[in-house]
């Protein structure tokens, strides 16, 4: 089931990206293709499967981020931005596109952040019961 703000790589015989603007009672959808839209919802990353609401929180949280110029500074951001939202089960998919993002930046710097949260039953890799 479509969301608004998801992301439309093309569509039957239009072959332009677009996003979810409306959902109509008859089970369509309006898509926009202009790239400010596009760009509204997935600056980042393609943020299709998150809500209107957390599609606009992770751009928000990236936006902050994103300021510094130093990408250790970003990575390290990032970090303790996860480490804090997924103290709230409902921030879950949130958390999951913000790791997906921190990997990226991990690739990009070849560095991992300074500190962060583990699950202690998970330090060797392998889950302890």
């Amino acid at each position: 089931m479509a969301k608004i703000g998801d992301l439309i790589p093309k569509s039957g015989m239009y072959t332009n990206p677009g996003v979810v603007t409306e959902k109509h009672e008859d089970g369509t959808v309006t898509i926009d293709t202009e790239p400010l839209t596009i760009n509204k919802f997935h600056r980042y990353s393609n943020t299709t499967g998150l809500t209107e609401d957390e599609k606009m929180a992770f751009n928000n949280v990236l936006d902050s981020i994103y300021t510094k110029e130093n990408p250790m500074d970003r990575l390290n951001d990032i970090q303790v931005t996860i480490d804090d939202l997924k103290k709230d089960p409902r921030n879950r998919n949130i958390v999951q596109y913000l790791r997906n993002q921190q990997a990226v930046m991990i690739r990009e710097t070849r560095q991992l952040p300074r500190v962060y949260s583990q699950d202690e039953a998970m330090l060797n890799g392998v889950r302890k019961k």
